[in-house]
Parts: structure tokens; C-alpha cells; sequence
């Protein structure tokens, strides 16, 4: 199997933009037609999702693209499967509440628990899956399944097509009259608004900020509306692919509290700032006033930098994925920096095979050897 940083390159150059045209990869064949007819009929007033890692950062973003929009349907997200403290019970219980259980490979052991613990709402739990021990669950139980059909996910990480799942669910929930608006059309057109909005200017920032995060604790703070969607999975991308550790917070708590830790570090310390248009006279005052601290010329900031990231596109759209684009392509500048090799650790950490190295090499080598075979067959007739 090629390299990771090798795949993700690859990618960014040939596949992240088109996954946003790519939005028909999915089947909803599953779902029961009492489940699409409450949708329709507008019974549910909220959405709940479940998952872990990827399997829930897009949730994350649809919710905060349902309050861009100004919907009226509710959005809930929580990444575990004891959601008693996470959930109130009353959400969960009401009837007017959609649970959709989201496992990209069905192995994750936490929606497969959350399934069982939801037994009582089976009715109006929807499973988001490509298959796997979530997708039988589903057909044993007549348990409605909208299914992931990607033609080209990378095995070993789905969060390289947070974009294509994004323009999936936008295209699936309108089908499923969960959107009033059809707003495929901007999602696919940020396969050409990119190029523009990603900016040669923009590039050169990213090389920059990586330069200046190797060996450095990165620090990422932004306002709640990016905070649970973008940062996140800034995180993942940092974490997964340039595999460094990356914390984010929202801007004012880090301003009251964190901020304490660059009095005089003697660690690298590299700070994002994403800011956007939206933010309100006071929160731009602070965050000037903030890099006025930590840039000013005085020994007690020389292992402090920071990164300002202005998100100043004309849509919630075009503005996420233009600073996706420069995530990814920081943590593919940063990951070239060390290029560690990977332990698999998450597979075993998370007791979930089904992404282990070792097991994507034995279904390659069996894929190789069935394709061989079946050449040879032709061959000889």
C-alpha cells in the first residue's frame, strides 16, 4: 500500500475538488417507505447524530450549514454511545426526533452500542453505513440504512472525503424532504469557486504555518460557529495524517484561561486564529489585541507564533472548504517535515480492524490474486 502522505497528495491535487460534483455515490434503497413518508410529512423537528471520528465530523458541519441557513430543523451531535450525558433524555424520547447512527466502515464499536441502547426507537433510527456489522444489524432488524457508495474512498481514511459526504447528505436530505432548497448546485460549484477562493496567496500561508508549527504545540481557537465543524477536523487532519498533537479551543475561553501558558514558554507554541466576517466589533478588537500580545518584539514571545486566518468568502460554503483546503495542505507540509510512520494505533486503540494496515494488505493481496485468477481463466478459454 502506498504511503499515506503519498494518498493524501494525490488527493488534494486530483480528488478533493471533484468529490464536491461526485453527490449521487449513495443509496437510500434501505430506507422504509414509513420512515421516508415521516420525513415528508414533516414530523421530525430535530436530527440526532451519533458517530466517532469522521463518521461524525460531518454531522458537525451539516449542522452548522442547517444554522447558516437559518432551518428550522434542529441539529444535535454527540461521539459516544453512553448519551445519557450527553443528550437529554426528553430529546431522545420525543417522537419528533430523527436518530441517524453514522459508521462509515458498520465496525465501530460505539454506534453498533448506541443501536442496542436505542432498540426502543428503532422505528426512527436511520443508519448512515457503507455496511458492515452496523448494515447487518440493520437488515436483521429491519432498521431503515442509507448507504455510502463512494467509487474511490481511501481504505484507510474516509476523512479525506469529508467534502463528498458533505455534498452527499445535502443531496440525500433534500430527497428525502429534510431541505426545502435544492442547494446542490453551489456545492458543486465549489469544484470551480475553489480555484479562486483557495488563492496562490493562501498556499503560500499554509507552507508558512507549517514551517512554523514543526515542533511546535499547534493551538487552534475560532468562534463556536467553527469550532465543533472546521477545527475538528483540523485536529483529525493534524492528528491522523501529519500525525502531531493539536489542541483547539473557542477564542474567549482561551483568552481567559489558556492563554496563561505563553507567558514565557519554553516549548514552541503555534497559534491559528480563523476569524471571519461575522464576528462582532468586540471579538475583533480582542483578537487584535491578542497578536499585539503575543507578536509583540519581547524575549518572552520568541517560541510564539501566530497564524491569522481570515475566512472572508461570500458563503458558509465556500468558506469551510476554502479553509479545509488550507488544513489539508498545511498537515501535508508539516507531515512531509517528519514523516512518521504509522502504528496503526487508532485500529487497535479503537478495537476496530477494518482500518488496521494489516488488514488492508491482506485484501489487496486477495483482490490481486482473485483479479490473476480470473485473468488466467480468460486467458485459457
Amino acid at each position: 500500500m502506498r504511503s499515506r502522505l503519498e494518498r493524501y497528495q494525490e488527493f488534494l491535487e486530483q480528488e478533493y475538488r471533484t468529490g464536491f460534483t461526485k453527490s449521487d455515490e449513495y443509496d437510500i434503497s434501505g430506507i422504509s417507505e414509513d420512515l421516508v413518508k415521516q420525513m415528508w410529512d414533516g414530523r421530525f423537528t430535530r436530527i440526532v447524530f451519533s458517530g466517532m471520528g469522521c463518521s461524525a465530523i460531518v454531522s458537525d458541519v451539516i449542522k452548522v450549514f442547517f444554522n447558516s441557513i437559518r432551518s428550522d430543523l434542529e441539529v444535535h451531535v454527540f461521539n459516544d454511545y453512553d448519551f445519557e450525558y450527553l443528550i437529554p433524555r426528553s430529546v431522545i424520547e420525543d417522537e419528533r426526533t430523527l436518530i441517524i447512527l453514522s459508521s462509515y466502515s458498520g465496525h465501530s464499536n460505539e454506534p453498533v452500542r448506541a443501536f442496542h441502547a436505542l432498540r426502543p426507537m428503532h422505528d426512527r433510527v436511520l443508519l448512515l453505513t457503507s455496511g458492515g456489522r452496523l448494515g447487518e444489524l440493520g437488515e436483521e432488524h429491519g432498521v431503515s440504512i442509507a448507504r455510502w457508495t463512494l467509487s474511490r474512498p481511501d481504505r484507510e481514511y474516509p476523512l479525506f472525503h469529508v467534502g463528498q459526504y458533505f455534498s452527499i447528505l445535502v443531496d440525500m436530505f433534500l430527497k428525502l424532504g429534510l431541505l426545502e432548497t435544492d442547494h446542490g448546485p453551489e456545492v458543486r460549484a465549489l469544484a470551480k469557486t475553489l480555484e479562486t477562493d483557495f488563492t496562490p496567496s493562501l498556499r503560500e500561508l499554509a507552507a508558512d504555518a507549517a514551517a512554523r508549527s514543526e515542533n511546535a504545540n499547534i493551538i487552534m481557537l475560532g468562534s463556536p460557529k467553527w469550532h465543533e465543524s472546521l477545527l475538528k477536523l483540523a485536529k483529525m487532519h493534524f492528528n491522523e495524517i501529519a500525525m502531531v498533537p493539536a489542541t483547539r479551543n473557542y477564542f474567549h475561553e482561551f483568552c481567559h484561561s489558556e492563554v496563561a501558558t505563553l507567558s514565557d514558554p519554553e516549548r514552541r507554541h503555534s497559534i491559528l486564529i480563523f476569524s471571519d466576517p461575522e464576528e462582532d466589533d468586540y471579538t475583533r478588537a480582542k483578537r487584535r489585541n491578542l497578536v499585539s500580545l503575543l507578536t509583540a518584539p519581547i524575549p518572552q514571545n520568541a517560541n510564539v507564533t501566530v497564524t491569522e486566518i481570515e475566512l472572508d468568502q461570500p458563503t458558509f460554503m465556500r468558506q469551510y472548504f476554502t479553509a479545509l483546503e488550507f488544513v489539508q495542505y498545511l498537515t501535508l507540509d508539516l507531515g512531509r517535515a517528519r514523516e512518521t510512520q504509522s502504528r496503526n494505533l487508532i485500529s487497535e486503540a479503537a478495537g476496530n480492524p477494518w482500518y488496521h494496515g494489516s488488514t488492508i494488505d491482506a485484501e489487496n493481496t486477495a483482490n490481486t490474486a482473485n483479479t490473476e485468477n480470473t485473468e488466467n481463466t480468460e486467458s485459457a478459454r
